[in-house]
């Protein structure tokens, strides 16, 4: 739209990595930044930047149980001196599973006043990325999915829901079905 009276307010960008580092490891980095273009609130002293929050996290994750073994992260921007005082505490993300109850056991342990909201937001954009570096990290991915070895996408989302198309054609071994069902570039 381009509506000269439509002016931005607030803009958030999250971006996320995901690198091999062994046979049995990922590193998954997230870089979050908040910015507000028309200026930032007249009570923090940010000038002349409009971003407000600019902040990284790292978590290393195990495979194939996909837990969490280290976290770390940083604040380059953040509107409080104390904002900071929420990065220690993400070690408390060490040991939970990214496959099973990941938004739960973050949210117990970082969520409202335990920790930043705005790291835990990118935390929690973190956990999908995990899943699909999974499978381009660890398994062949120019052998066809087999149900036995490749269940974990079930339920992860509509497409793949539990006795829906996908679901069946990979429990047939219907690879070639499983392909008709695949988007064509500039479909809806």
């Amino acid at each position: 739209m381009t509506d000269p009276q439509r002016l931005p307010i607030h803009v958030r960008a999250i971006r996320a990595e995901a690198w091999k580092v062994s046979d049995t490891e990922l590193d998954v980095s997230g870089h979050l930044v908040d910015d507000r273009p028309q200026g930032a609130p007249v009570w923090f002293d940010l000038a002349p930047t409009s971003t407000i929050h600019d902040m990284r996290l790292t978590i290393r994750v195990r495979y194939p149980d996909l837990v969490i073994t280290r976290a770390a992260g940083s604040m380059t921007t953040h509107p409080y001196t104390i904002c900071p005082e929420a990065l220690p505490p993400l070690e408390k993300l060490v040991g939970i599973s990214v496959a099973q109850g990941f938004t739960r056991a973050v949210n117990e342990r970082l969520g409202r006043q335990l920790g930043c909201a705005h790291l835990t937001a990118l935390i929690q954009a973190l956990g999908p990325v995990v899943r699909q570096a999974v499978g381009a990290a660890f398994r062949d991915e120019r052998q066809p999915p087999r149900a036995d070895r490749d269940a974990w996408w079930v339920d992860t989302c509509h497409a793949w829901r539990a006795q829906g198309p996908l679901h069946a054609r990979l429990v047939a071994g219907d690879i070639e079905g499983m392909r008709a069902l695949s988007a064509r570039r500039g479909s809806a």
